[in-house]
């Protein structure tokens, strides 16, 4: 199989500008996997997402009036969960322009505890200074950019000391065969993802940023309904497009369906601490 083009900044933004309002329905309202606690949790897929999002935040180590950095921000809602159930400033970059506009005109847009602002921003180029924030979280973000490294020691220099870097992301575990390569290709240039990595880089980012890693949470079995919900709500969605846009909509769904099926992605939450 021919080497995969590795998708630039620009790649991604293009692709959530193009994608984000049906993700957002197919989600719940986020743009990220849902976490149920077991085969008989009945969630809805909106409380399994906003599960998740409380997952990260609840990592962050947040009391009230603290400023809080979303690197990859989506539609804007975790952040918004985020800021008014613990009672802090989070602010969302994302590198669609999209999302940004539509975050922006959330009605929790403020610059006092309990609110939110969002802009567009490159997670590998930081639009911050050193050191001006409590915690800094990224769900299923890093998963988007080329230099994850990059990003990873971004996250660490806007961290002030004491502070709580949290991620969350898919990765992959273990060898591939052909065919199952083919699968993850196929889900990469869907959505715009770089070689996958394994949790072991994700860890080696963070201590050559100068963090100390302190939890490696595996709960790949528990998110991977989310694939199953998403290509089904995704098949349901084509009834109201036309013929050509319902074909790649179907291709879509499938490659989703088969990506979430393959014991060998993973997915975790990874906390790390700037000393």
């Amino acid at each position: 199989m021919a080497e995969q083009r590795i998708p630039t900044a620009a790649d991604v933004g293009n692709m959530y500008d193009q994608s984000t309002d049906l993700l957002s329905e197919v989600m719940g309202g986020n743009i990220h996997l849902g976490y149920w606690h077991s085969d008989e949790d009945d969630a809805s897929v909106e409380q399994a997402t906003d599960t998740l999002t409380d997952m990260v935040a609840e990592r962050l180590g947040l009391s009230s009036g603290l400023r809080v950095l979303d690197v990859g921000c989506g539609s804007g809602k975790p952040a918004v969960r985020i800021a008014g159930r613990w009672d802090v400033h989070v602010t969302g970059i994302t590198i669609s322009a999209q999302q940004a506009e539509t975050a922006g005109a959330r009605p929790e847009v403020g610059e006092n505890s309990g609110q939110v602002a969002f802009q567009q921003g490159d997670g590998m180029a930081l639009p911050f200074g050193d050191a001006q924030f409590d915690g800094v979280y990224a769900i299923e973000s890093f998963l988007h950019m080329s230099d994850r490294g990059k990003a990873i020691a971004e996250a660490a220099r806007v961290l002030r000391p004491g502070g709580t870097l949290v991620t969350a992301n898919p990765y992959q575990q273990g060898e591939l065969d052909e065919r199952e390569a083919e699968i993850v290709a196929a889900n990469r240039r869907l959505f715009q993802i770089p070689p996958l990595g394994d949790a072991g880089t994700y860890v080696a980012h963070m201590e050559n940023a100068g963090l100390k890693v302190v939890e490696v949470l595996d709960i790949g079995e528990n998110v991977r309904r989310s694939h199953t919900l998403a290509a089904a709500a995704i098949r349901q969605a084509t009834e109201t497009f036309d013929d050509a846009f319902t074909e790649q909509l179907t291709e879509a769904a499938d490659i989703i369906e088969r990506f979430g099926d393959l014991p060998q992605v993973g997915y975790g939450i990874i906390v790390a601490r700037k000393l």
